[in-house]
């Protein structure tokens, strides 16, 4: 099974914060080089070096806190794999895919679409496996997209474990390993 993917959050409120200061401390610098051009005032030159400093210290500080941004997400993903047993990716917007620690291939995956505030789940080639009239009750009854995955996490297990003989997993606080 390929590493977890790394989710970027298409708009992060503090990553635009930062940009929004690096344009602003950029057209700053625009400005006064061509008041610099203009007149020879040494209060200007430090003006301009100032800003330079501000603009260097804020692509700094964008540099590592995207850095640090992408490390929590890593965290975030990898915790709920090993918390839940499923890798979470969004191939598109408001899509969700989700692939089970005991999926048999890697395109044995759940996809979701979110609809305003509700998730809606699209067939895929192994849903079409899944013995969905039992499964679907747990969303159209029950309205319950937790108890639905518990569910076939549970007839997964099952799979393995009839189909495939003895599977053994051991859980350590590194994540799930098959021996």
């Amino acid at each position: 099974m390929a590493g977890p993917k790394i989710l970027h959050m298409k708009h992060n409120p503090y990553q635009d914060k930062l940009d929004s200061e690096l344009k602003r401390l950029r057209e700053d610098n625009t400005k006064l080089r061509q008041q610099m051009e203009s007149s020879q005032n040494s209060s200007l030159v430090r003006d301009y070096e100032h800003v330079q400093q501000k603009l260097g210290d804020s692509e700094a500080a964008l540099k590592k806190t995207r850095t640090i941004y992408q490390t929590k997400v890593k965290e975030f993903k990898e915790g709920i794999f090993d918390l839940f047993g499923y890798s979470v990716t969004c191939p598109a917007d408001n899509q969700y895919s989700l692939l089970s620690v005991f999926a048999e291939s890697q395109d044995d995956n759940i996809l979701f679409y979110r609809v305003k505030n509700n998730l809606q789940l699209i067939e895929t080639r192994f849903t079409k496996t899944l013995d969905l009239q039992a499964h679907i009750a747990k969303l159209t009854q029950h309205r319950s997209i937790p108890l639905f995955l518990s569910d076939v996490t549970s007839d997964l297990f099952h799979r393995q474990t009839v189909i495939g003989g003895e599977l053994e997993y051991t859980c350590e606080f590194g994540g799930y390993s098959k021996n």
